[in-house]
């Protein structure tokens, strides 16, 4: 499935970078592969996106030849859940395992849906660690073992020089929707955690994560067995619970200023305790009812009146979470908006192919605005060549 888009805004600063070129777009465009995989562990997401930028206005567009999420097998699945409580030896073999069985799986995809080779792979990789207050990210994926496999350029590890520079290390997909998607008021990605993006009133785009979404709800009916609650219909039959949905609405989190982000660990240590607690007195549908709640409240909350919000991600696909939403901003006239399903869940591995072009092309791959870095940077580690071959 092939879908075209396009947005004119203000252009990408472009910071020259040596041995790198800030070369006119090719006439057919740049292919770009992104890789993307989410701390929900429900697969591997595929994109093969051709990028176009105008030579007058240096706007973007971009068209998506094919899109897949890629199931992971249930021992990979099983040792990315557990990462984190990995050793350093574990880790690194994981590391590697995670890129080599990537490669593989990839190609044949790639030749299945036959599309063209890219000029370059941007892959995000599987995060198992987020302490941007200590100064460090952890997303592993060997970008060296990936562009060994492949025989193209591949920018991997693409959050860590935006924390060495002080910033957050994410969101940085903002600046996508800035430039590729910037017709919407508002993105709201419902992932693992849910983010907002948006330019605030002097223009400037802002972002930040809001609160768990997927990550919680999947926690929870895993202690039955069961991978999800498909379309929300367990929440759907529970009723919600006021004592817990105070004690998460309480969290010091939420009442933190941008810029912020969250990862696994911090729901484990701070959301999960709670939710066992009320799992030893209430039924399993009330707790999943209550975190439908808890996530359309801290999505709501932000969410400025009047706004066309664009939502993308798994949690666009659950009916209850949806309502859930619409309800909490019923006298707010918020139009929420899902695009069609290729862009709901291949958004983010889009958005990475070109964050990992835009590296490759030494331009600025993140927002200072959005992740509060001392300045714009070009991040990412880029395994092979640039595209002067330099």
């Amino acid at each position: 499935m092939s879908a075209s888009f396009g947005h004119s805004c203000c252009a990408v600063i472009s910071i020259p970078m040596r041995g790198e070129d800030n070369s006119r777009c090719p006439l057919d465009g740049w292919h770009a592969l992104g890789l993307m995989s989410g701390t929900s562990v429900d697969g591997l997401d595929v994109a093969s996106v051709c990028f176009k930028q105008d030579p007058q206005t240096l706007a973007w567009s971009f068209t998506m030849n094919a899109f897949a999420t890629l199931p992971y097998p249930e021992a990979l699945r099983d040792q990315l859940w557990h990462a984190m409580t990995l050793g350093a030896e574990d880790l690194m073999r994981l590391d590697t395992a995670w890129a080599e069985w990537t490669a593989e799986e990839v190609e044949a995809w790639m030749n299945r849906v036959e599309v063209s080779k890219p000029h370059v792979v941007g892959s995000h990789g599987h995060t198992v660690f987020h302490r941007p207050d200590e100064g460090w990210t952890c997303q592993i994926g060997h970008g060296a073992v990936l562009h060994a496999h492949l025989g193209v350029p591949v920018v991997s590890d693409l959050r860590s020089l935006d924390v060495a520079t002080g910033g957050q290390g994410a969101p940085l997909v903002p600046l996508a929707d800035q430039m590729l998607f910037g017709h919407w008021d508002v993105a709201l990605n419902l992932g693992g955690f849910a983010n907002l993006s948006m330019d605030n009133a002097t223009g400037t785009r802002v972002a930040w994560d809001v609160g768990p979404a997927n990550l919680l709800l999947n926690r929870l009916v895993q202690t039955v067995g069961l991978d999800m609650d498909r379309d929300g219909a367990m929440a759907a039959e529970g009723s919600i619970l006021p004592d817990l949905l105070k004690s998460w609405q309480a969290l010091p989190f939420h009442v933190q200023t941008a810029p912020k982000s969250l990862g696994r660990e911090w729901l484990e240590q701070k959301v999960w305790p709670h939710a066992e607690q009320a799992l030893q007195a209430h039924s399993l549908n009330d707790v999943l009812a209550t975190a439908v709640a808890y996530a359309s409240w801290a999505v709501a909350r932000d969410v400025p009146i009047g706004s066309r919000v664009l939502v993308t991600g798994g949690g666009a696909c659950n009916p209850t979470l949806m309502a859930a939403l619409r309800q909490a901003t019923l006298d707010r006239d918020v139009t929420w908006h899902v695009p069609e399903e290729t862009l709901v869940h291949g958004k983010e591995a889009l958005v990475f192919a070109w964050l990992g072009l835009l590296r490759w092309l030494g331009q600025p791959n993140a927002l200072p605005s959005v992740t509060g870095a001392r300045m714009a940077t070009s991040g990412g580690a880029l395994w092979g060549v640039g595209p002067r071959g330099l």
